[in-house]
């Protein structure tokens, strides 16, 4: 059976339960979250301070022993690897107090060598100042996104579910993020900032073609823009699957990560929910 076959016998009413469900979830997640940790979200060094030791190394190291074995010594550490053209990288992330030549000495000591490396470190209220003003930039560009949405269509309901479908993938990946044990960073939060360009693009390309043209039927529009829209998301999934798994930098595999879940997320949101969402007003308005 075709999708679209499936997606009418199904029916669109009961088919807008599955995001609403997914929401509530997500939604759930970072209630949790908040009841155990205190916040939403778990915060890297970007936005909640510390420091961050990048070594490259020559060989494979153990990276759950060597965090180990630092956690001995200076408390909270997270290490993790990477891998680019040039070699490997260690990344160690620690708290802001860890002295670096404390640190270095450390990494000799288990037996590694320093000759290249690089050391940072971003105070605790730097961190939550990149953080608020991250909020409020999240903030700006979903209200001038409403405001945009709701020039071009001039209806509130279609609007509202344009903007219903940019929220859920965002709260959705940031939930997912959790469950991963991902870190918001400059990087995840690049990924978040796209995440509200490519779900606006879908969804207003599906309004654009159901709304506003008037070639075919209401359903063959909606069966046309079905097959345009999904072959638009597989195709850049490849594309970010590619991108995470051929690319040993950090950065672009956080990005790469962030925006997969979200598009994942954006098919019930924008082809069962925003979807559902339109069809029920254009039928309740008489429009065909």
């Amino acid at each position: 059976m075709k999708i679209w076959e499936w997606y009418e016998k199904v029916g669109y009413r009961k088919l807008m339960i599955i995001p609403v469900i997914i929401l509530l979830i997500c939604v759930s997640i970072l209630v949790v979250q908040h009841q155990v940790t205190g916040e939403f979200i778990k915060k890297g060094m970007d936005f909640k301070g510390g420091s961050q030791l990048s070594v490259d190394v020559d060989n494979n190291v153990n990276v759950k022993d060597l965090e180990s074995f630092l956690r001995s010594r200076f408390g909270d550490v997270e290490v993790s690897s990477a891998i680019s053209a040039t070699g490997r990288t260690l990344l160690i992330r620690c708290e802001e107090n860890v002295d670096e030549d404390e640190l270095l000495e450390s990494l000799k000591d288990y037996g590694l060598e320093t000759k290249s490396y690089s050391f940072q470190k971003i105070g605790a209220s730097l961190g939550e100042s990149f953080f608020s003003q991250s909020v409020v930039g999240i903030t700006f560009a979903l209200i001038f996104m409403g405001i945009v949405v709701f020039v071009v269509f001039k209806n509130f309901i279609p609007s509202l579910a344009v903007i219903f479908a940019a929220l859920a993938d965002m709260i959705g990946a940031l939930s997912i993020m959790q469950v991963l044990g991902m870190e918001l960073s400059l990087a995840s939060f690049a990924g978040l900032l796209m995440v509200i360009g490519y779900s606006i693009d879908t969804d207003i390309l599906l309004t654009t073609r159901v709304l506003k043209r008037r070639e075919g039927s209401l359903r063959e529009r909606i069966h046309k823009s079905l097959k345009t829209g999904l072959t638009m998301t597989f195709t850049t999934l490849a594309a970010l699957i590619a991108l995470y798994l051929g690319s040993g930098v950090r950065i672009f595999h956080e990005i790469a990560i962030v925006l997969i879940i979200s598009l994942l997320l954006d098919i019930p949101n924008t082809y069962l929910m925003n979807l559902g969402i339109l069809r029920w007003w254009m039928e309740r308005k008489g429009i065909k």
